[in-house]
């Protein structure tokens, strides 16, 4: 009795040191970053050499959880953010939870019409760009050519053999989404995204998965944010990146949270960040960001400063969550159903001598199976983007929400089942 009395007072005791310590101020200089600390950790070794009297702590979160340690947990010390995703952003500066920064840094004219949101509170240390990773070994082994674009990625001959992360579990992977649906258009976005992951072997987790699969020879090739592909192609020679040609191109920002007590101890951290010693860390490390002084994406010599696309990021931000949502109920919850279905519409359509009937049939199940559920009127409705919108205190969908989320799901799923019965009739007896 006496020694489960001793445990529970020892184990008070730590819960009261947990709460406490984790409130109580310090003189860290605490980043919060949707980089690894892989990543991190050679700026942070620099930075620590040249300035020793400055303490730090990188705290590594993915986007959706770094907004919510950030708006629930206020107490929390986080002075500074790093991150690529333009939308947290938008998001910390819609909220009110971004500080001015210390001294205005300088971001070059060209990379200014790439973001909406560089402003006296947040500023970019480095770009990048988007673009297919492939493992030439794997695509050799298959004999299938290296894709270059994003119609590449929909050729029935790449069923099985790719892999994608989804927009609500990677901000790179939702900008990519939205570029597709920016420049094709919103229909013919969503037919490219629908085929595409109509040839997907699986959906990954995190984008992180999906130059590591390809790297592994799992499958053969994925879109991936440029600096991914970078890293893998320093270990392995059978490691290929093209650049998509409207390649979008992807600030990493950092900002000062307007909690944070060390706003000089920010701002040399910033003005490191930003100095040539800086830049060379950014560039060569396993971060392989861009520095700001080139404008040239590196292995196709495209020059970053004239691409004739632009993402409009503010609509970007405003439907992201409509986005996410469509994608997730559509594709993500409907993905065994949804591969049958392309499988089958590639198999009927390599068959030869069809009736018209059964050309009518096809059509049909294709014209289903890549067709969005909704327009983009409604996707850009002030309402629906509110529907889909969770405060600060909310994990879950309203009811409301999770009614229209169930609405999407099984509407999909009898239409797909619809284009697997019309299928069933190009089948030969």
């Amino acid at each position: 009795m006496v020694g489960k009395m001793k445990g529970k007072l020892i184990l008070s005791f730590f819960c009261l040191f947990f709460i406490f310590g984790a409130n109580a101020k310090d003189d860290r200089l605490v980043i919060l970053t949707t980089h690894s600390d892989t990543v991190m950790r050679p700026l942070m070794l620099a930075f620590a050499d040249k300035y020793p009297n400055i303490k730090t702590q990188v705290v590594y979160r993915r986007v959706e959880i770094a907004e919510r340690l950030i708006k629930n947990y206020p107490y929390q010390s986080i002075d500074i953010v790093m991150s690529s995703s333009a939308n947290f952003y938008h998001h910390l500066d819609r909220e009110g939870l971004l500080s001015r920064l210390p001294i205005k840094y300088e971001t070059p004219d060209w990379l200014l019409k790439h973001s909406s949101i560089i402003n006296d509170k947040v500023t970019a240390f480095g770009y990048s760009g988007i673009g297919i990773i492939s493992n030439t070994q794997y695509l050799q082994k298959h004999q299938l050519p290296s894709p270059k674009s994003w119609k590449d990625l929909t050729a029935p001959i790449y069923q099985g053999h790719l892999t994608m992360t989804t927009p609500a579990n990677s901000g790179t992977t939702q900008l990519m989404v939205e570029n597709i649906l920016q420049e094709n258009g919103w229909e013919e976005g969503w037919k490219i995204l629908l085929e595409l992951n109509g040839n997907l072997a699986s959906i990954s987790a995190r984008s992180a998965r999906v130059s590591d699969a390809v790297a592994r020879g799992i499958v053969g090739a994925g879109p991936v944010i440029d600096n991914y592909a970078f890293n893998h192609q320093k270990r392995f020679d059978f490691i290929d990146f093209d650049y998509f040609d409207k390649s979008i191109i992807l600030p990493a920002y950092v900002a000062i949270l307007a909690e944070s007590d060390k706003h000089a101890e920010a701002g040399v951290f910033i003005s490191f960040l930003l100095s040539e010693e800086g830049q060379e860390i950014v560039y060569n490390s396993d971060m392989a960001k861009i520095p700001l002084s080139e404008n040239v994406l590196s292995t196709n010599s495209q020059l970053a400063d004239s691409t004739d696309f632009i993402l409009d990021s503010n609509k970007a931000y405003h439907r992201r969550e409509v986005v996410n949502a469509l994608f997730d109920q559509m594709i993500t919850h409907n993905f065994p159903l949804m591969r049958q279905v392309w499988s089958d519409i590639h198999e009927a359509e390599r068959q030869k001598d069809q009736t018209p009937e059964r050309l009518d049939a096809i059509s049909q199940a294709r014209n289903i199976a890549s067709s969005v559920l909704i327009s983009e009127n409604e996707a850009n409705s002030p309402t629906l983007q509110a529907l889909f919108t969770k405060a600060a205190d909310q994990r879950e969908y309203t009811d409301q929400a999770l009614a229209v989320l169930y609405q999407w799901r099984t509407l999909e799923a009898e239409r797909l089942e619809q284009a697997l019965a019309l299928l069933k009739e190009t089948k030969s007896p």
